[in-house]
This record gives structure tokens, sequence and C-alpha cells, in this order.
């Protein structure tokens, strides 16, 4: 039963809370590179609508990334403790 709470028991450690902080981090700012990018590349080879509605979907996948991690360091933070 040991090994168990080892392996898969909650981590208690505030440090552990960081992770969360460095993908909602990492998360915005492959949001913003994409953004750019896909703007840039957008306006200046005038693509199609159906470039621009990828763009959009894979945009707003960048932003549900970086708003769960953000979702769960405040989690993380708020169970713990400051």
């Amino acid at each position: 039963m040991d090994i168990q709470n080892t392996l898969f028991g909650p981590l208690r450690d505030k440090n552990n809370c960081l992770w969360f902080y460095f993908l909602s981090i990492l998360g915005f700012v492959w949001l913003f590179l994409y953004s750019i990018t896909a703007l840039f590349l957008g306006i200046s080879k005038k693509k199609s609508a159906d470039y621009w509605l990828t763009a959009v979907a894979i945009s707003g996948g960048y932003i549900i990334f970086w708003y769960q991690n953000r979702i769960l360091y405040s989690m993380c933070e708020t169970s713990i403790g400051k």
C-alpha cells in the first residue's frame, strides 16, 4: 500500500505548482508566436478562408491550453496554500 501512495498519492510540495505555471507561460508564448506567424503569412500570401478557419481553430487550442494551466496553477496554489 505504501508504494501505491508513493506513486499515486497527492503531491504536497508547493514547488509542484510551478509546473502548471511554466506550462501556462509556454502556452501563452506558443499562442503569441503562432498568432503573429499565422497573421503575417495569411496577409502576405493572401490565404483562403480555409487557412483562416484553421488558424483560428489552432489558436483556440492554444488558448484552451493556456487557460487550463492557469486554472490548474490557481487550484494548486490555493489547495496547498501560500
